[in-house]
């Protein structure tokens, strides 16, 4: 599965800001998703800050949590140019 991005096309990875599920803990952070081929999706964060953020928190639990909303959401950013990005399946 990939992500469509108006500007650059079909893309591997999208990014997302951690705000919608973690609230103002997680403002700010980009984490990273990257759909695989059987519909199950790889979460990272974007930069080693954010990464070191993260692991001052209980980074599995907020790992799997952006995970879920991945998985479950449209909200997404081109890495490339930063224009919106929707998943191939919603099309």
């Amino acid at each position: 599965m990939k992500f469509d991005c108006e500007t650059c096309g079909k893309i591997d990875e999208a990014i997302f800001d951690g705000y919608p599920f973690g609230d103002r803990l997680l403002e700010g952070v980009k984490f990273i998703a990257k759909k695989n081929d059987d519909g199950t999706c790889v979460v990272r964060t974007k930069a080693p800050d954010d990464d070191q953020y993260l692991r001052t928190l209980n980074m599995d639990y907020w790992l799997q949590r952006a995970k879920q909303f991945a998985e479950e959401n449209d909200i997404f950013e081109c890495p490339k140019c930063g224009g919106d990005v929707i998943p191939d399946d919603m099309l």
